[in-house]
């Protein structure tokens, strides 16, 4: 389970360049993808007060999914699959994982952003979901109806720390993403649990 918990939270370091707009010019044409480092901080939030709000990513949510506070492990694991969950927050913050008992199934890690920490918002962040800096998912976005402000998620193969899934559900001015590893489930399965999983953050709003 450890391993699971650094691979996604690796996952999320790497995903968030792509997913937040960052990223230089396109390079100088030689084609080898590269990109000079840049600051992948996200734009700043009005200061608030620590005692009455959360750590919210600039959105002004009710809720932290990043804490593990706003869903508690009982409730995810049924979204999961069978066994029972456990919830953590892994060494440097950033968001949750949420891992069943069985190293061999799915686990998910939940980040929460603000709209604007994405170039062009919610769209933006929607039409890179299947790029990776580690590389693609190779499958194709679904626009998922009724849930949220706005949702998506895409399924498929990829090659090292890619995860098997990758959803983002708009709430309000929320941006939470969720990255799976699915434990080798076929693609329509993982697609499927992560669907489950934007529904559960949806429900928050």
């Amino acid at each position: 389970m450890p391993q699971l918990r650094r691979a996604l939270a690796a996952t999320a370091l790497l995903t968030a360049c792509t997913l937040t707009g960052c990223g230089g010019d396109g390079g100088d044409g030689d084609g080898d993808g590269a990109s000079d480092p840049v600051d992948a901080t996200p734009t700043a939030a009005a200061p608030v007060d620590d005692d009455a709000a959360p750590d919210d990513g600039g959105s002004g949510a009710t809720f932290d999914v990043s804490d593990c506070s706003a869903i508690p492990a009982e409730q995810m694991g049924p979204v999961l699959g069978e066994g029972t969950a456990s919830a953590e927050v892994p060494p440097g913050g950033g968001g949750c994982t949420y891992a069943l008992d069985d190293p061999t199934l799915p686990s998910v890690f939940l980040e929460q952003f603000g709209v604007d920490d994405f170039a062009d918002g919610f769209d933006g962040a929607a039409a890179n979901v299947a790029t990776t800096a580690v590389g693609p998912i190779d499958g194709e976005p679904e626009t998922l109806d009724g849930i949220g402000d706005g949702a998506v998620v895409v399924a498929g193969p990829g090659e090292g720390a890619v995860p098997d899934a990758i959803g983002l559900v708009l709430v309000g001015d929320t941006i939470v993403r969720a990255s799976l590893l699915s434990g080798g489930l076929p693609d329509d399965q993982a697609r499927e649990i992560t669907t489950g999983v934007l529904e559960l953050v949806a429900g928050l709003g």
